[in-house]
């Protein structure tokens, strides 16, 4: 019995320690936390054009956070996309698990 309970709390803590988040679920994060020059510049301008010269791509997420938690979640989308203008693929993980998810993913930063 004793070796069965360690088996199995072994197997929890594997199937925690290797867990990875979905790849859109990453790319967001990237965006969150990135504050380098942004790319695109014209998408900025026409949604938060302080976000250019105040934090990139994280300030523009934050916009997006405050806009999920508000429950405007096209906005929300249209803003996480805007961040990853410049990695093609990225954009298509983030569009491919939907607005919905993508708003419920930032309503949890």
């Amino acid at each position: 019995m004793k070796r069965q309970i360690i088996f199995v709390v072994a197997a929890a803590w594997l199937a925690v320690a290797f867990a990875q988040k979905p790849e859109w679920q990453g790319n967001i994060d990237w965006s969150i936390g990135d504050t380098g020059a942004v790319d695109y510049t014209d998408q900025y301008v026409a949604t938060e054009p302080k976000c250019i010269t105040e934090g990139g791509r994280s300030c523009l997420m934050n916009r997006a956070i405050d806009s999920a938690k508000h429950n405007n979640c096209q906005y929300a989308m249209r803003l996480t996309l805007i961040t990853q203008c410049h990695n093609g693929h990225a954009q298509q993980t983030i569009g491919a698990a939907g607005q919905q998810a993508v708003c419920d993913y930032l309503k949890t930063k």
